[in-house]
């Protein structure tokens, strides 16, 4: 395993607990091979992401949402 490819796991390791202890996803489970099951609200689709760059880019589409959500709220 390279360098990057252990920072992009360790990465998404914790952006993924991130957003699930912040409630942001309902579900994060990684598997062995690096990829991720999630999925954002009880009753929602279940995406697989199957490589840890595509992890790190779903996260990121989250927070935006969140984001945008939030400054609509105010």
């Amino acid at each position: 395993m390279t360098a990057k490819n252990n920072t992009d796991e360790h990465l998404t390791i914790g952006l993924m607990t991130l957003l699930r202890d912040t409630k942001l996803l309902h579900s994060a489970d990684g598997a062995s091979d690096g990829s991720w099951v999630v999925r954002r609200t009880r009753c929602g689709p279940q995406f697989v992401l199957e490589t840890p760059p595509d992890a790190i880019e779903y996260a990121i589409e989250v927070l935006v949402d969140y984001q945008l959500e939030a400054a609509s709220a105010r």
